[in-house]
């Protein structure tokens, strides 16, 4: 009996050791080695202050600052591998070599087990080159519309220029820097913030990650205001627009009103806007004229006209040739100055004044002599007897005397009867 139980004991003990076997094979089996790929790791560099120190700078070659990983181990400890786990870097006082690779060294510091690890690449690439520093001027660009009634007024960046340091080759890529601010719906005086852009010629993003600068970490203050608006006209001084020898027979100009936006009390009073002669025809031209001009130049100040396609007015204006009438003043119609005491002017005796006078002829036909004044100046006769005397002319507007006048007087005692 005792034979028999210790013969089944040890068929016993050779079943249990054949089933342990048994499952350490099936999960030897199942628990193959696999890989895990960990892809876009930063690898973080050191001690760039080897290069910085001697008044150089860096620069990263795109994309070589990033590694992808394969992992291989068990499956049941591959489970276990994250990304935090590793520690990726790139010595520049330990593994900089030829003065454009620094080695990446791979650390794994979590639990698992792991059989190997691969890396996509072993060196992270970089330019070492002058350090520079530029100024340049902050441009602001606002985007949106202020409150109803409302147009934008000044638009202040907290700083006008800001100095940008870095890559010689990366700082020359930089055109402009934009401060970008939406204005949608601000009234009075408006306190934004925004992050600075840096654009190259091409209108693209500069990449600033090699770059110092203000507001390169933090918010940007730009200051915005706001303008009242009207409507107001437009009044050109046509006084010049004609050559010698032509008038100006029609004038006509489009918009005949435009939108001028600014304070409440630098517009209140403002219902036309006065646009001075030099405006006009300055090339002097003559028939049909079709002329542009941009009246932002003559506003009033602390005045503008916000919309830009209203600062150029299209002026049409007819130029024609003027016609001469000749206009007769008796010595009785003419005004005498300047008269020497005790003298006067013998108007029996003195000579009639013929005046040509030029114009348009629509013009010339309403013309009178009631709205024409001629005076002679007397200080040239200083005793009794027979002078010239020049004579001045007072046209109405769009006349003119082409030429200078003079007439015959006999100056007598005034006591002589």
């Amino acid at each position: 009996m005792k034979t028999k139980l210790l013969n089944n004991l040890m068929w016993k003990i050779l079943s249990v050791l054949a089933a342990i076997m048994l499952w350490l094979v099936v999960v030897n089996i199942d628990d193959t080695i696999e890989s895990e790929s960990l892809k876009n790791l930063q690898v973080s560099l050191l001690n760039a202050d080897v290069i910085t120190s001697q008044d150089q700078t860096y620069r990263i070659d795109p994309g070589t600052d990033k590694v992808n990983l394969t992992v291989y181990a068990r499956r049941t400890e591959l489970a276990k591998v994250k990304p935090s786990d590793f520690v990726i870097t790139a010595d520049m006082k330990k593994d900089l070599r030829y003065d454009s690779m620094v080695k990446i060294e791979v650390t794994y510091t979590g639990n698992a087990k792991i059989d190997n690890i691969e890396q996509s690449r072993e060196n992270v690439l970089v330019s070492i080159e002058e350090k520079v520093t530029e100024q340049f001027k902050v441009t602001v660009d606002t985007n949106g519309t202020p409150s109803d009634g409302l147009e934008k007024g000044t638009a202040i960046p907290e700083k006008s220029m800001i100095e940008i340091s870095g890559p010689k080759s990366v700082v020359e890529q930089i055109k402009k820097v934009v401060a970008k601010v939406n204005i949608t719906g601000i009234t009075g005086t408006a306190a934004l913030t925004t992050r600075l852009e840096l654009v190259d010629g091409n209108g693209e993003d500069v990449d600033d990650s090699q770059l110092e600068y203000l507001g390169k970490d933090a918010d940007f203050n730009v200051t915005v205001t706001t303008l009242n608006t009207k409507k107001a006209g437009i009044s050109f001084d046509i006084s010049e627009a004609a050559p010698e020898g032509y008038s100006l027979s029609t004038i006509t100009y489009k918009p005949e009103t435009v939108t001028i936006a600014g304070a409440l009390s630098d517009i209140r009073s403002i219902y036309n806007l006065n646009i001075p002669a030099e405006a006009l025809n300055p090339e002097r031209k003559t028939g049909r004229v079709e002329q542009t001009v941009d009246i932002s130049q003559y506003l009033p100040e602390n005045v503008i006209i916000p919309e830009e396609d209203e600062h150029d007015i299209v002026v049409t204006m007819e130029i024609v040739a003027n016609e001469t009438v000749n206009y007769s003043f008796t010595p009785d119609q003419i005004e005498y100055e300047n008269t020497a005491d005790g003298l006067q002017v013998d108007r029996s005796n003195s000579e009639t004044v013929i005046m040509p006078v030029s114009g348009l002829a629509s013009a010339l036909s309403d013309l009178t002599a009631d709205s024409i004044t001629v005076t002679a100046d007397m200080s040239g006769g200083s005793k009794t007897g027979t002078y010239t005397v020049p004579v001045t002319v007072t046209l109405p507007a769009g006349f003119s005397c082409p030429q200078d006048l003079g007439m015959t007087v006999h100056v007598v005692s005034s006591k002589e009867e």
